[in-house]
């Protein structure tokens, strides 16, 4: 249900070349991460409004995403330890996926993207442990 996206998102506006490489690897994590199709199959049929309505709904979590790390930016002095695609925007789609498998097909709140968002940001600067998310069985 695209109803769990962020309404309007306060501060900078994510720049369209940073939306376009996180869009492309959210879908990643959401449809493509494990070479499975099955997978893939039952996330479509779970979701069941298409895979473009899906994709649409995923990314409409972006600007929270760019506010948190863009917030992270302005009150720290650290650089990225590793590649944030790599490992919290293809995260995020797949805690997107895994959700939507455990969940009846209902994506999750948007207090809890942005909770699970900052998770992932704060495990990618080594300030808490990145706990395994248990991938779905239903592949």
């Amino acid at each position: 249900m695209m109803s769990a996206a962020p309404k309007e998102t306060p501060g900078l506006p994510l720049p369209a070349a940073v939306a376009a490489v996180w869009g492309a690897f959210v879908y990643e994590g959401l449809l493509a991460h494990i070479p499975d199709q099955k997978r893939t199959q039952a996330i479509l049929d779970t979701w069941g409004q298409g895979c473009v309505e899906l994709v649409i709904a995923a990314t409409l979590h972006l600007p929270v995403l760019w506010l948190q790390i863009s917030q992270k930016w302005e009150t720290s002095d650290t650089s990225f330890p590793g590649v944030f695609e790599y490992e919290v925007v293809s995260p995020l789609g797949c805690y997107l996926a895994d959700y939507l498998l455990t969940h009846d097909g209902d994506l999750p709140p948007t207090d809890e993207v942005a909770a699970e968002i900052t998770r992932l940001i704060d495990a990618f600067f080594g300030e808490a442990p990145l706990a395994a998310t248990p991938l779905s069985k239903a592949s």
